[in-house]
């Protein structure tokens, strides 16, 4: 009988396919057992040529009158026979096989165990139905994975976060305001607590009025690192990138990553006020201060957000007042204690 040529069309892959059968395709070669050497080489010549990552023309499987697999054989193994021999006497019988309706993840292990670039399917009487590549095997293990993490890690953050959301954007006026206005009063407060340090550091502002020219600048950078870190920290947690078991570690990492933004900005921020004001005390305080300042925001923009939603609170409505009080706050003080310190009053 002679070999049965490679199967021309291809099964579409199933975007998540819950078995082998979804991911299999159907370009191969198979022989049947009795054909020869010379006969399977020759049709395995008259088949076109694909691309490598298109096709699974890696073994030849053998199969008997009924389509039942009962061998494989390598090209190279075919490519040293004689001619006259007959297929069947050079293939190996012992064919590692993969069910239509085996797990993906099932066979992934199983390709990557016996360390084959593909595997041929079978049906529940043995015959030969098509092949699963290794590529495309791990490509669905991969994707599988990456959703058993989501939803273990991350996932039930982002359906938090996609509930809140829809609350906000479709529920009444009056609602919205009791979502958003008790929060909005946590930065009114921080606002009046800045005010109340800038009225304890009166005098020192007063006697040396070019603290005031840079007041604007150590707050501004302070919130602005704040946010970035808050935002960072939020797609990271929703992502399954940050939690439980890495939270302190990357908490730790931001703040050194804040302490060293600090220290870049302040020192560019420092000469700025030495060369324009001829204060190297003055320069030294906005140094200090800057660097201090984002080392702080880094810490409170990962770890605010954390808090709030462990304790079941939306992270995007209450992470920004909560940094905004914090920020303005130690950053006004950092600022005037240095000031008054360092900076002799003229």
């Amino acid at each position: 009988m002679e070999a049965i040529p490679i199967v021309k069309e291809s099964v579409e892959l199933k975007e998540h396919p819950d078995i082998v059968k979804e991911v299999m395709v159907q370009d191969y070669i198979s022989v049947n057992q009795n054909t020869t050497a010379e006969e399977a080489i020759e049709h395995f010549r008259e088949q076109k040529a694909k691309p490598k990552e298109e096709t699974t023309i890696y073994y030849i499987y053998v199969i008997d009158e009924y389509e039942h697999l009962v061998g494989v054989l390598s090209l190279v193994e075919l490519l040293h026979a004689k001619p006259d021999t007959k297929v069947k006497e050079i293939m190996k019988e012992d064919v590692i096989t993969l069910k239509t309706n085996d797990d993906p993840e099932f066979a992934a292990k199983k390709i990557q165990e016996v360390d084959l670039m593909s595997l041929p399917i079978v049906d529940d009487k043995n015959r030969l139905v098509g092949a699963v590549r290794f590529d495309d095997i791990m490509d669905v293990v991969d994707e599988e994975f990456s959703e058993d993490i989501y939803r273990l890690a991350g996932f039930s953050f982002m359906e938090a976060e996609r509930t809140r959301s829809t609350a906000i954007l479709e529920s009444s006026i009056k609602t919205i305001l009791k979502l958003r206005v008790p929060w909005l009063l946590v930065a009114l407060v921080g606002g009046l607590l800045a005010g109340l340090v800038i009225d304890t550091y009166e005098e020192t502002l007063e006697a040396t009025l070019a603290l005031a020219i840079f007041l604007p600048a150590i707050m501004d950078m302070g919130g602005n690192v704040g946010t970035q870190s808050s935002t960072i920290f939020v797609r990271g947690t929703a992502l399954g990138q940050i939690g439980e078991q890495n939270v302190k570690k990357h908490i730790l990492k931001e703040g050194v990553v804040g302490l060293l933004i600090g220290g870049l900005v302040g020192v560019l921020a420092g000469i700025v006020a030495y060369l324009w004001q001829g204060m190297p005390e003055l320069g030294i305080v906005i140094f200090l201060s800057l660097t201090l300042t984002c080392t702080i925001a880094s810490i409170i923009g990962y770890g605010i957000p954390w808090i709030a939603h462990k304790i079941g609170y939306d992270p995007a409505a209450v992470s920004d007042p909560f940094i905004t009080t914090i920020k303005d706050v130690t950053a006004l003080l950092i600022y005037f204690s240095l000031a008054a310190a360092l900076v002799p009053i003229v």
